[in-house]
This record gives C-alpha cells, structure tokens and sequence, in this order.
C-alpha cells in the first residue's frame, strides 16, 4: 500500500464534519473565498466547478439597467448568492480576490462569458422576432466564441458596434401603439462577453450593455500579478486583454510604482516579446477611468542603454518608433546615438 494522506489522520473541525452541502451554503452566504485555503478537507469540499461559476457570475456581471428586472434568475444564480446586495466597495474586493485565485483562469472566464451571453439572449430576446438563419446563428454561438482572432479586441480603447449585429422586429403583442419603431438589432462582442439589444441608430451608444467581465468605473477590481509575470503565455495576454480596459493595473494614475518594476524587470532581463506585447496595450489605473499606453519612465531609458547591445539595439529601437512622441528631446537624442554606429574618420 501507498503512503496515505496525511489531512485523512487527523482528527475533524466541527466545521470540517458537516456535510458537504452544508459547507457550500455556509461558503455562499459568507463569501470567504480564503475558506477553502483553511484545510485540506474544506479545500475538497468546495473545490467545484460550479460553485466558481457562480462567484464569477456574482461578481463580474454588469449592474445595466437591463438587468434589473427577470435575468438574475434562481438557474442562474441560486439562493443565497444576490447580485444587487453588493455594494460596488464590496464588489471591488470580492473581483480583485477571485481574479487572485488560482482556479480563476482566462478558459474558466471564458466559459462563463459564452453561458452569461447565452443567458442574456435567453432572457432579453424572447419578445423579439429574428430571420431563421439569424434565429440559428443565434441558438448556437460556440464557433464564434472560439474565434477570438477576429473578435473585436478593441485596440483602440473604443468598442466597435458589434462582432454580429442581427437585426429584428419586436412581436406584435409588445408593440406599443404610439411606438415609432419596431425595428432592434442585437450585437454581439465574443471577446468582450458582451451583448446588446437597441433601436436603430446612425450614432451607436454604449447604453444598456449586457457584460462579463464588468469592474466600475469607480472602485474597479485589480488586474492580478498571475497575468502579469513569467512565462508570458498567449493566454495569459488573452486573459490581461480582456482586464485592461475595466480593471487597474497601478494605484495611481501619478504614482505607477507596479507596472514601473515590470518594465524594469522585462527590459532587464531582454525578455523582449513581452515587453512589446505590453507596450502596445492601454490600461486604466484606480484613480482614473480614463485608458492610456502602458507606461514608460525616465529610468527604463537608461536601463535599456545599460542592457543594450548596441547598435542595432532591439529593445530601444522599439521604444524609438512606438513612444517616439513621448520621449523627452534629450533622451530621444541619447537613444538614437546609442543605435546608431560610430562613424569613422577618413585615414
């Protein structure tokens, strides 16, 4: 026989001795999401799939008008688990702490974004009329869900107006007598997680916007370390690509303490891939909803001279043509000299 698990010979909480179900329920009303960390025996017990569905669902379904009324339905999220009890400060935490855990990864995510879209048509298009080819579209989304490539990954900072727009009709029993329109379209975003339903309209606004993940545009959730370290998988980019715009990467717009040691650690180390994939994306901080470029300091300049390898220099002809419009007069004339060769005197 083989050496048997220790956490089996030693002797149970009162806690540790209650059912199973009774474990879960008291791990739902409380929301210690640290619970499970607590021992081997309740680390077992609420270790399921399902149960992180449905914090994921709890904490990062948008709080749109929308979905106020008839969508956070008992199938969806069970008793004891509320969505608007929350407040937002204790929606910041609960996000910033599920985002930590290691079972909170970008696959897991994106199953969550494929059901909530899937239940947001279930429950938001029922009174609405579509094509048969548009209605089949819709009653199986899972290849365009697995087709991030050309999903919409919002470069720009600015969302497009769908990935699909599907337009419709409202049934004639919701059509209201002075109603002018009776026209929707319904667009779909496959990387966002997002879904809309609106009228036809020249000027798309973003009003009304069924998504997950969602954080504030105060008290946002914190973009964990996981995504932002060794070995710089593409999933772990997938993942921080779609945290970067609603999420925080640094406290304080003035103060970017952490993406400063990244930087600093990237450069130092010539790991050069991540680096570049980081300097083409926008990220928020706590205190500003506002997205900007992944930042750059006056100290990362000279530690790309300092870790250069001369002319040619691949780090620092990168800062020179992405930030070329950010970097100071002088240090631009300091980095340009770095690359470019020694001319030699005539003989």
């Amino acid at each position: 026989m083989g050496p048997s698990d220790p956490s089996t010979n030693q002797p149970c909480s009162r806690l540790e001795s209650l059912p199973v179900e009774i474990l879960q329920l008291i791990f739902l009303h409380s929301l210690e999401v640290n619970l499970p960390r607590s021992s081997p025996r309740l680390g077992h017990a609420l270790s399921s799939p399902l149960l992180y569905t449905w914090l994921i669902r709890l904490a990062f379904s948008s709080p749109n008008p929308g979905s106020r009324e008839g969508f956070f339905t008992p199938d969806f999220l069970p008793p004891p688990l509320d969505f608007w009890a929350l407040s937002w400060e204790e929606r910041q935490r609960l996000q910033t702490t599920l985002l930590a855990c290691r079972w909170c990864t970008f696959p897991l995510m994106r199953k969550c974004q494929r059901e909530y879209v899937n239940h947001a048509i279930l429950r938001k298009c029922t009174g609405l009329v579509f094509r048969e080819e548009d209605q089949a579209l819709l009653s199986n989304l899972d290849r365009r869900f697995d087709d991030l490539e050309n999903s919409d990954w919002v470069p720009n900072v600015r969302r497009g107006k769908g990935d699909i727009v599907i337009p419709a009709q409202l049934e004639e029993s919701l059509r209201a007598p002075s109603s002018k329109s009776v026209d929707r379209k319904v667009a779909i975003w496959f990387h966002l997680g997002a879904l809309q339903i609106r009228e036809p309209n020249e000027i798309f606004y973003e009003n009304d916007l069924f998504r997950l993940p969602c954080s504030g545009a105060i008290n946002p959730g914190r973009i964990p370390d996981k995504v932002l370290r060794s070995p710089w998988s593409d999933a772990q980019f997938w993942f921080l690509q779609l945290l970067s715009l609603d999420f925080y990467l640094d406290e304080d717009q003035f103060s970017l303490e952490r993406s400063f040691d990244i930087t600093y650690r990237l450069i130092r180390k010539r790991k050069f891939e991540p680096f570049c994939r980081l300097m083409r994306m926008s990220f928020r901080s706590a205190n500003c909803r506002v997205p900007a470029r992944w930042p750059l300091q006056p100290a990362h300049y000279s530690l790309a001279r300092r870790c250069g390898s001369g002319s040619g220099d691949q780090f620092i002809n990168f800062i020179l043509e992405e930030r070329w419009d950010d970097i100071p007069s002088e240090t631009k004339q300091e980095l340009l000299r770095y690359i470019e060769p020694p001319i030699r005197a005539h003989t």
